[in-house]
């Protein structure tokens, strides 16, 4: 017989979950692999609904369990609405307005109105507008999020990780170089420059970026927080002074646009291609 397990707040409080991964692409779609661990019955167990970044590709999802026992049965996908008032269901949330407080659970949201569920019973009411107030505990990064529940199917009971492999936007890397003129020596600096063109703020993920077939790895965790760009250090080098000057390095340089400075000021730009260096 088999056993069918809902993955429950029971469950939540033993899952352990590991760093997940970001492979950024410098123009495509980037890559997030999202790490789980659960406890599996054996047979089949039900997990979810787990939370991913609001993002991300729902139509695009590969998952792949780290235990080759362990085989994906199906899943359910729930998308973010575009219209974000519907993606209140099932959220609590404060409404204020006209010397009143409503506070309860969102049953539905439909034609203006709002069905709540309070302490007090069932309040349906229209939606608010200014300068009525309508307000969640809630981030914007857990309110938007789209959700997807999974069952699988396990040989024994076992704790086994999953893999949720998904496309994402909003994400870029780019190259950065700086020179500045010393007297006979030119100091070049080069930096990856990762970009996140979101409000989703990523904690303790492991940070890569992606060029062609070629994969680096920048981070084993780190903080990526919204609307902003992450530099990281490629290399430096202490040049003799030259108008083009070929560089010596094991680490990816790209092409790019070099910023130029002598005594402390901007004189240009030149350029970085295939190694060559060019100052103005």
């Amino acid at each position: 017989m088999k056993k069918i397990l809902t993955f429950i707040l029971f469950f939540v409080s033993l899952s352990k979950v590991f760093a997940d991964s970001l492979i950024v692409n410098n123009k495509d779609l980037s890559t997030y692999i999202q790490y789980s661990q659960f406890l599996l019955a054996q047979g089949e167990t039900v997990i979810g609904p787990i939370q991913l970044l609001p993002v991300g590709k729902v139509d695009s999802v590969l998952i792949k369990p780290t235990d080759k026992d362990v085989k994906v049965v199906g899943y359910v996908v729930e998308p973010t609405k575009e219209n974000w008032v519907e993606n209140l269901v099932g959220k609590t949330i404060s409404i204020e307005g006209e010397g009143r407080l409503v506070r309860g659970t969102v049953i539905s949201v439909k034609d203006g109105y709002i069905t709540i569920d309070t302490k007090n019973g069932v309040v349906i009411t229209t939606l608010p507008v200014f300068p009525n107030r309508l307000s969640s505990a809630l981030k914007w990064q857990d309110l938007m999020a789209p959700k997807i529940t999974i069952k699988l199917y396990s040989e024994k009971p076992s704790s086994s990780g999953i893999n949720i492999l998904y496309p994402v936007s909003g994400f870029e890397w780019n190259v950065i170089y700086n020179a500045e003129i010393q007297e006979d020596k030119v100091v070049l600096k080069g930096f990856y420059e990762i970009k996140n063109n979101t409000a989703v703020r990523l904690t303790d993920v492991s940070l890569y970026i992606k060029s062609g077939e070629r994969t680096i790895k920048l981070y084993d965790k780190t903080v990526i927080e919204p609307y902003t760009s992450k530099l990281v250090l490629i290399d430096k080098f202490v040049l003799n002074k030259a108008k083009e000057v070929k560089l010596e390095s094991k680490k990816f340089l790209p092409d790019g646009k070099v910023s130029v400075y002598k005594n402390s000021t901007f004189i240009g730009y030149g350029n970085l291609t295939n190694g060559v260096l060019r100052l103005p």
